[in-house]
């Protein structure tokens, strides 16, 4: 390989594709008889596009040799000083299963700016033109900053390309055109050898009027800015990726659930969307393609208020309100198979922990211990399991979801402390209802078919869903030191009062009440047993043990079974009876220490499993 008789230094910011035109222009060269020069390719027709996310250090060191520049300088003419803080470029190199590049990034055509293709007026800009810079073939750049104006999507002269995903260089072995002319093919059903490059020069401006072209506004201009300076120091590594994928599923989910974000934007902006968004739900194959609404718009007015839509959305305290109302208000239930949930699954381990937190009620798409199918795993950590009991605190109720429960109210109190359990523990919802010791089909009323239920008694899952999630911050910082339900559960499990204890109850009654007819039956024995278990969980009688029963023969099993609600009742009616009255005094006064013996580890006779490490929940 022989050095080229010239060469050129690179510019500040420029791409490969901008240096191979350049100094192709000024040697007469195409930019493909340079490539093969360097040893990159012998018998392609075409640039690859990989070229300008990566060269290896062989073909770095080879064009450096070629063209008088280091190794250093030719690898800083690709997009690999973005790989880390810029997802799309690390997600379109070459490899197992990429066909194609990533929809966020532009390797066939950039956006361009006329003034700074037309130069700066030196020599050396005044013959081959001003730099394609780097960050054009990156889809958040969509102004220059420099001149004040929108970048440019498209050819003013012949309107291509319709596809920013073509080949890196148009016509890569025509040596005749301008680095700043249009290379798209025109009248291109004559044969190939024939036909003809646009040639159009895209250094000048013919634009419109000024008042038919929008002219970027200085809040559009700062947050170009912030976009660019997520792509350098001072910003951390971690948080420009993480930033760049939140903002990348935030405005696919404003495109994919349009017109419910339209509110949140001004009326100039939405004007602005509102023609590509329209264009795009339109399209009868587009609400089946959720590729399609990831792809940015190509227009760069379109993008730029989309994107800055997108950022206000993430700054946002309720987003996770949001988030659930669009996908909600578009898709009905929440559910993993969505459109915008299976774009989120596909980034999910490239956004940051908010976003996970606030996705998951609308898309049931979790986190997972060791891959896809693994175990669900936790998704809070302030709070442990075992710290919420089976039938929701009434005081939590009343404070958080008493206003939005409707005529649901015992449903959400079961399915609020599942998937408080559920976030906590991880795993699946129905062993989280297990864990409680409920029946999982008793608690189906946030998900699946309840929600039509749902609706017709005016129980809002959206609502629900924001008071759980209320109520699990204030339980992350709580108060007092937290009860431990689990270990009530345990010690209370398959246990009820002994005749020696029940007797002692009795006799605290007042005298004219301890001579009630049913006071040593053992049915009243066992009913006394699941009021004191309720106090003690504060679980449902629906779900208390029932050993006395238990033991009883089928025909009186039947029998209690049947008197069950009926004497539920008569313990928990605001005004009982004057019997039930004294009789519920003294049980909540034992159940109160029983519950302080369990909690101090002072038991008394009562069937508690000695609990290891391994085995307790919170563990």
């Amino acid at each position: 390989m022989h050095p080229l008789p010239r060469s050129l230094e690179p510019l500040e910011g420029e791409s490969l594709v901008s240096y191979l035109l350049r100094l192709g222009h000024r040697l007469g060269l195409s930019p493909l008889h340079l490539i093969r020069a360097a040893g990159w390719t012998e018998h392609a027709h075409h640039v690859p596009g990989s070229l300008l996310l990566h060269l290896p250090k062989s073909q770095a060191e080879a064009f450096a040799r070629l063209t008088g520049q280091t190794a250093r300088d030719v690898s800083a003419l690709t997009l690999m000083q973005w790989r880390d803080r810029y997802p799309p470029i690390a997600r379109s190199l070459p490899g197992p299963g990429r066909m194609r590049p990533d929809a966020w990034l532009y390797t066939g055509w950039p956006r361009f700016c006329p003034s700074c293709l037309a130069g700066d007026g030196t020599p050396a800009q005044q013959l081959h033109g001003g730099p394609w810079l780097k960050l054009w073939h990156l889809p958040i750049v969509f102004a220059c900053t420099k001149h004040r104006i929108y970048l440019e999507a498209n050819c003013p002269h012949c309107g291509q390309p319709h596809d920013a995903q073509g080949p890196l260089i148009q016509r890569a072995n025509d040596h005749t055109l301008h680095p700043a002319q249009c290379r798209w093919t025109v009248d291109a059903q004559m044969q190939k050898r024939k036909s003809r490059a646009c040639g159009g020069r895209l250094d000048h401006h013919i634009a419109p009027s000024r008042d038919d072209r929008p002219q970027p506004t200085p809040d559009i201009l700062r947050f170009q800015l912030s976009l660019r300076g997520h792509l350098q120091s001072p910003t951390r590594i971690t948080d420009a990726s993480e930033y760049f994928s939140d903002l990348r599923l935030t405005t696919a989910l404003i495109s994919t659930t349009w017109p419910h974000a339209r509110h949140l934007l001004d009326a100039d902006a939405a004007e602005r969307i509102d023609p590509y968004l329209q264009e795009l739900h339109g399209d009868p194959g587009g609400r089946s393609n959720p590729q399609a609404r990831d792809a940015p718009p190509r227009d760069p007015v379109a993008c730029g208020a989309l994107l800055m839509a997108a950022d206000h959305l993430l700054g946002r305290d309720d987003l996770a309100d949001l988030l659930s109302e669009f996908t909600r208000a578009t898709f009905g239930n929440p559910s993993s198979r969505t459109p915008w949930a299976v774009l989120y699954d596909k980034h999910k381990n490239d956004c940051s922990e908010r976003l996970r937190r606030v996705a998951e009620p609308a898309t049931r798409a979790f986190p997972r211990i060791d891959g896809r199918g693994g175990t669900r795993a936790p998704l809070l950590s302030g709070y442990q399991a075992e710290h919420i009991p089976a039938f929701l605190e009434p005081v939590w109720y009343q404070r958080y979801l008493a206003s939005c429960a409707g005529s649901e109210s015992k449903t959400v109190r079961r399915a609020a402390a599942v998937r408080l359990v559920q976030w906590a523990m991880g795993g699946a919802y129905d062993d989280a209802a297990k864990f409680l010791g409920i029946a999982p089909v008793q608690t189906r009323l946030l998900t699946g078919r309840e929600t039509r239920r749902s609706t017709r008694t005016s129980c809002n899952p959206l609502e629900l869903d924001r008071a759980l999630r209320a109520l699990a911050s204030e339980l992350q910082s709580p108060r007092q030191p937290p009860v431990d339900y689990w270990r009530r559960r345990q010690a209370l499990h398959e246990w009820a009062l002994s005749i020696d204890v029940w007797n002692a109850l009795g006799s605290e009654l007042l005298p004219t009440l301890y001579r009630f007819p049913t006071l040593t039956d053992d049915r009243k024995r066992q009913d006394a047993s699941v009021f004191i278990w309720t106090l003690v969980t504060r679980g449902e009688h629906l779900f208390a043990p029932r050993p006395l029963e238990a033991a009883q023969p089928t025909e009186i099993q039947r029998r209690w079974a049947g008197r069950r609600n009926t004497t539920w009742f008569q313990f928990s009616r605001p005004d009982p009876l004057p019997h039930y009255a004294d009789l519920r005094r003294v049980l909540t006064k034992y159940a109160q220490r029983l519950a302080w013996d369990i909690d101090s580890g002072a038991e008394r006779g009562i069937n508690t499993p000695t609990l290891t490490h391994s085995e307790h929940p919170g563990s």
